[in-house]
């Protein structure tokens, strides 16, 4: 029997040596492994020995070559061009309202000098972990969920403890560069999270409240940090929680610690009341906290279907070329740009989806909607914000806006993004075998 099982590896070896994509190779081990020995059942039972029936059930199975080159053929590995194409074609308005802001005039000189430079530096070294991360198997991520989470954890500590305040918010500081961990810790967070909720059990009720406390220790990490951010997070966790298959009153219980504890600090602190007043009618504070919102409804007021041709002033407005560039591109290139914008935008979080839907790994399936919901809400958040629907929020907009965190970390989701559609047919999480014969 020794022998004959030689045989099968043999041939299943001679398959997967033809296969160059050796990510699906323990996938194809085992879907030829099982075929043979289904075929090898039913010939025993129809009457022959055991030698004859590997026998049979190998040649039943075809060439070696030619099966092999099918599946090399099947199983090449694919670049989502569905999300390349959109993006592309964000980046290139990005860069284009970047010039106009830049040559323009329309920001505040000093440190945001030449803006679209480093801008486009920003996406080079984005790009370049994009591409690392497709050539990466994302798998790879899942035995080391909770480690990223603790050093998740103690980044934002860091940055809390030992910061330097910019503006009333905290970053962390190395003297030469100043480093805003919220980004990045979002991101390793959901990252983090997938995998720990990959088989969580939800019908345990301890289990939720361990889920719940997992949750919502780094979500006040960042909600010290008066980031918006956490905003982005609750609506990341939310999504993990639903496509982690966590009980519908789990999930509304999740929402309504938010509603409620919002709820108080709102109708409990001055400020928040005022704040919100304010929001609502900018009106009642003209020349302080109202004024941001007054002069984005004057510059909304004044844009056109195809634009305003007289630049924005310096001190129009503050963060331009970040918070509010969508503003920005309202003004300068009109309404009509603007929706084209929103519809490309569309299109790329629909393809997003798109991927996640036809991936088999439920790992995989889970990263991708907590990180897809991270940069839907980027775009929704700060589109609602610049078109007055919500409170003015410290978030850029996706791909477009000038940040280097925010930029390398979006192109980081993207890599892992391509990384999961590359290998969206692989079922299982063994990986680093690139013969198939070790694993039958």
């Amino acid at each position: 029997m020794s022998r004959e099982n030689n045989k099968i590896q043999e041939y299943i070896s001679s398959v997967c040596s033809l296969i160059k994509n050796k990510d699906v190779h323990y996938d194809i081990s085992l879907e030829l492994k099982d075929h043979i020995e289904t075929l090898i059942e039913e010939y025993i039972h129809g009457g022959l020995s055991e030698d004859v029936a590997i026998e049979k059930a190998i040649c039943h199975m075809g060439d070696p070559k030619i099966t092999g080159k099918q599946l090399d053929k099947t199983h090449k590995a694919k670049v989502s061009w569905g999300v390349i194409t959109p993006l592309i074609a964000i980046s290139v308005f990005g860069f284009i309202t970047m010039y106009f802001i830049q040559s323009n005039g329309s920001i505040l000189q000093g440190s945001y000098t030449r803006i679209l430079q480093k801008n486009i530096i920003f996406y080079a070294l984005g790009i370049a972990f994009a591409i690392g991360l497709y050539f990466f198997d994302y798998r790879k991520l899942l035995p080391y969920s909770k480690l990223i989470y603790v050093i998740s954890i103690l980044a934002l500590i860091l940055q809390l403890f030992a910061g330097v305040f910019v503006n009333g918010r905290p970053y962390f500081s190395l003297g030469f560069l100043t480093i805003d961990f919220v980004p990045i810790c979002s991101v390793l967070l959901l990252i983090s999270l997938s995998g720990m909720f990959k088989d969580w059990n939800w019908k345990n009720p301890y289990k939720f409240l361990l889920a719940l406390g997992i949750i919502l220790v780094p979500e006040l990490l960042i909600l010290f940090t008066k980031s918006a951010r956490v905003y982005v997070y609750i609506l990341g966790c939310t999504t993990l929680m639903i496509i982690s298959r966590a009980k519908i009153h789990e999930v509304v219980s999740y929402i309504g610690i938010h509603l409620i504890c919002f709820w108080i600090l709102i109708s409990s602190e001055p400020y928040g009341v005022n704040s919100f007043s304010i929001f609502l009618d900018p009106s009642r504070d003209p020349n302080g906290a109202g004024w941001q919102y007054i002069q984005l409804k004057n510059l909304l007021s004044l844009s056109g279907i195809l634009g305003n041709s007289q630049n924005i002033q310096p001190k129009t407005i503050p963060e331009l070329h970040t918070n509010f560039i969508f503003t920005y591109i309202i003004y300068t290139f009109g309404w009509i740009a603007a929706f084209a914008l929103i519809l490309v935008i569309i299109t790329l979080v629909l393809k997003m989806i798109k991927v996640a839907k036809v991936t088999k790994n439920s790992y995989g399936r889970l990263l991708l909607s907590g990180l897809i919901s991270l940069i839907a809400t980027e775009f929704i958040l700060n589109i609602a914000m610049n078109l007055g629907f919500t409170p003015i929020l410290g978030l850029g907009l996706p791909f477009i806006s000038f940040g280097g965190s925010q930029m390398i970390m979006n192109m980081i989701i993207i890599g892992l993004i391509l990384s999961v559609y590359k290998r969206k047919d692989i079922v299982h999480n063994n990986f680093g075998t690139s013969n198939c014969s070790k694993t039958v």
